[in-house]
């Protein structure tokens, strides 16, 4: 076992690269495992996927996301002032109290599934959500282990329980999503029934179909990948808890002789739920806008549909026969959407990482570290951000063909969304860095403020536009688009009012920028040349090229970036004596 006590604690940017080295597994063995997904369970059956999914990081939000944060934020503030016994207690009291919300939150997803299904206008997909909700219990006892160890500045085993956890995810999803679809197969041809059920013909007085089939036995299919979700929380909550019992935090009976006496229990769970409670809302509300999709896009799509059911079919009647037509264009942008969280999957890294930091400098009234950090956040955040987000706009189609080209419709159904929500995708990167920043100023009333507002927006704006029948489901990538763009300038601003430090927002995203305009450039032009799968993918290399070459050109990263690097040291004299780096606010008074 890896002993993670041996860890030193990391700087914002090293804990930020241990996690970006494990989210780029993550995120390359998720891919593996849904894009094939997506094969299996095609649009409906994805369908019912999201719905289910949907809930389920709903209930993680009320359930987990707060306290886990909370945890990190109480435990970075104690290591920060060297009480380690109340580290300790931080732990084991919140290790209580997820065991508690774990199994209230499982029982309410099961309890909830036929409510929920029903008033998300996918009935079906209650196998999966009861097929998933263990999957709240593990992931609750997950995040009291990664709480506390990224408190401690030691991002390892966040990482490598991530590991453990997608792997699982991609080997028992997958199989038992197929596993099932043979098995609804066999059972029809020695039954006539799928899982008990009768199977229903799309044409009134014949006998169903192939496609009648497929459709009765997806929402089963769905809940075997759920499945697997499930077992996947239950290793990675399995490898933190022998990780901590093998290897403990690094605290020696020397530290904790010499800690000052503990806070009593009691206080600490209050600061605990304090802290926690105003995260776990914004968390909530920040979910809200995945929860509005699904109730208001569906039905809306529904809506379009009564209203204009010749533009419809005219637009998606090829590749919806014997299907619920609403259901499959929500399914496509649910494949869309899988595309789009990767951006801010990866930033939330930098989110993630710079918590700790952020709080030891305010904790310590740091005024001048809190300004580096806060810049440093901001901008490494726009470096992963800035590029994907314009790639996506620019490739959105050759994008949804090399991920989801053996799907027929893919770019009627993929593609269009996809090309909307790579510019949503910059906006909500950039806010989750800032609620982190929020947190870590004490400020934690502000994201579920900036969010209602958003939420509001987006309901609206999904509301009018999804029920039109010429935009249908381009209406839900806009109004995400515009619900985030407005809650970052209102965190911008605020933040600039709150911590009363002057920034230059221009010097920190601005090289950034443009090379992502000369990244995007290059990979639209590359895709010119050919329909190749194999030329998208050069496209994208060659525009990675150039956007690094550009980065370097416009200067765009500060020295105190680089160092704070792996290795950093080395190759910021390197690009300093290149005159590669960004000049220092010396240079530029």
């Amino acid at each position: 076992m890896f002993d993670v006590t041996k860890q030193k604690k990391q700087n914002f940017l090293q804990g930020a690269s241990i996690l970006m080295v494990s989210m780029i597994i993550v995120k390359l063995v998720g891919a593996v495992f849904k894009i094939p997904l997506g094969n299996i369970l095609q649009e409906t059956g994805y369908a019912y996927f999201t719905a289910s999914y949907s809930l389920f990081t709903t209930i993680y939000a009320l359930t987990v996301t707060g306290l886990s944060t909370a945890i990190a934020r109480m435990v970075a503030a104690c290591s920060t002032k060297k009480r380690y016994r109340d580290c300790r207690n931080i732990l084991h009291i919140s290790i209580k109290l997820f065991v508690i919300l774990g199994i209230v939150g499982t029982l309410a997803m099961i309890l909830c599934s036929k409510l929920f299904a029903h008033a998300s206008n996918a009935d079906d997909a209650v196998w999966a959500i009861i097929f998933m909700a263990p999957a709240v219990f593990f992931s609750c006892m997950m995040a009291a282990y990664r709480g506390y160890y990224e408190g401690l500045r030691n991002m390892i085993p966040t990482a490598i329980s991530e590991i453990v956890e997608v792997i699982t995810k991609m080997i028992t999803g997958l199989l038992f999503a197929y596993l099932f679809l043979l098995w609804g197969e066999h059972q029809y041809e020695q039954t006539g029934k799928v899982f008990g059920f009768a199977v229903k013909s799309s044409i009134e007085g014949s006998q169903p179909s192939t496609t009648d089939v497929i459709e009765a036995i997806l929402p089963f299919a769905a809940a075997g990948a759920m499945l697997g979700i499930t077992l996947s929380t239950l290793f990675g909550f399995l490898y933190l808890y022998i990780a901590y019992k093998r290897s403990g935090d690094g605290f020696t009976k020397v530290d904790l002789m010499n800690s000052p006496k503990p806070i009593k229990s009691k206080s600490i769970m209050n600061t605990l739920l304090k802290t926690a409670l105003p995260i776990t809302l914004s968390s909530v509300v920040i979910n809200l806008t995945g929860m509005i999709d699904l109730f208001s896009v569906m039905n809306r799509l529904e809506y379009a549909y009564q209203q204009n059911s010749a533009y419809f079919m005219n637009t998606y009647g090829d590749f919806t026969r014997g299907k619920e037509i609403h259901t499959y264009i929500y399914g496509g942008f649910g494949m869309a959407v899988t595309i789009f969280n990767l951006v801010p999957a990866f930033t939330a890294l930098f989110a993630k990482s710079a918590l700790p930091n952020l709080t030891a400098a305010w904790v310590q009234y740091d005024k001048g570290r809190l300004k580096t950090s806060i810049e440093s956040v901001l901008r490494m955040t726009s470096v992963i951000a800035f590029p994907a987000g314009i790639g996506i706009f620019v490739m959105a189609d050759p994008i949804s063909l090399l991920l989801y080209g053996e799907r027929p419709g893919v770019l009627v159904s993929v593609a269009p969304p996809l090309r909307l929500l790579g510019l949503a995708a910059i906006f909500l990167a950039l806010v989750s860095p800032l609620y982190s920043i929020f947190q870590a100023v004490g400020r934690f009333d502000l994201p579920v403020k900036f969010m209602l507002v958003g939420a509001v927006l987006k309901l609206t704006i999904n509301f009018i536009l999804v029920g039109i029948p010429e935009i249908n489901i381009k209406g839900a990538p806009i109004g995400t688009g515009i619900c985030y763009f407005v809650i970052m300038l209102l965190c911008l601003i605020t933040l600039k009012k709150i911590t009363d430090i002057k920034f230059y927002f221009l010097k920190v995203f601005g090289g950034v920028f443009l090379a992502s305009l000369l990244c995007g450039a290059t990979a639209f032009l590359i895709n010119q040349l050919s329909d190749e799968k194999i030329v998208t993918v050069c496209a994208i290399a060659g525009a990675g090229v150039v956007y690094v070459i550009g980065l370097l050109l416009f200067r765009a990263l500060p020295e105190s970036d680089v160092r704070m690097l792996p290795k950093g040291d080395k190759l910021a004299a390197l690009m300093k004596k290149l005159h590669l780096l960004a000049p220092s606010e010396v240079e530029t008074k």
